[in-house]
């Protein structure tokens, strides 16, 4: 009879828990600290006058932790870039499909919603205009995909106003295009400027921007249903 040996196999290592906190969620704290970090020494210092060592001292957390959540400095930009690019792009979506408005009315909701995400918080829209812009080639390719998400949302709605018959039938994207790159210069004027006015102003001068297009469109589709 052969003496055969069952190998024992290794019970799975449990996760340590302290205070209540598994080791995912301390990773998770720690991201979302640095995150919320980022945010402020980015926006009131700068990207590229940031080091790692600031970030880590700042969030209370050590390098290693800080690799074990992002793999660099520029993983943590992009991000935090992406947080509040989703944000901004959902409320202005939410804002374009409100039922009940009339063109003239959903402007300034969609604008109102658009400030009150991107801009009300300064930091998030001196990082996500200014602190972006030229950190290297990946970050850029993703700034320029950002501007044609946007473009896009504006072109769909746009092509939804032709299939009603209140805008003319035309290829909608180079002017979306246009129009988002204007308000990202309008933005960029206003973080830069030393007497940038109120948020009150700038949502004025975005809505202007778009009841130009939108209502001028609006007109011209009438004017052509009257021939």
């Amino acid at each position: 009879m052969s003496n055969i040996r069952m190998s024992k196999k290794p019970l799975p290592s449990k996760r340590r828990v302290y205070g209540g906190v598994n080791a995912e969620q301390r990773v998770q704290e720690r991201r979302e600290r640095l995150l919320a970090t980022a945010l402020e020494l980015f926006a009131t210092q700068g990207y590229q006058n940031t080091p790692i060592e600031q970030l880590c001292a700042d969030a209370k957390v050590t390098t290693r932790h800080f690799y074990e959540a992002f793999a660099g400095r520029e993983a943590l930009l992009l991000v935090l870039y992406e947080r509040i690019i989703r944000e901004a792009q959902g409320a202005v979506r939410e804002a374009l499909q409100r039922p009940g408005l009339d063109l003239a009315a959903r402007i300034p909701q969609v604008m109102g919603a658009f400030i009150e995400t991107y801009v009300r918080d300064r930091r998030r829209a001196q990082v996500g205009v200014l602190e972006v812009v030229g950190v290297s080639p990946a970050v850029e390719k993703r700034r320029r995909e950002v501007i044609r998400e946007f473009a896009q949302v504006l072109e769909g709605y746009a092509d939804s106003l032709v299939a009603q018959g209140l805008l003319p039938r035309r290829n909608y994207h180079p002017v979306s295009l246009a129009l988002v790159g204007g308000i990202n210069e309008l933005l960029a004027e206003w973080l830069m400027s030393g007497d940038p006015g109120s948020l009150q102003q700038l949502h004025d001068a975005i809505s202007d921007v778009m009841q130009a297009l939108l209502l001028g469109g609006a007109a011209m589709a009438r004017q052509e249903k009257g021939k």
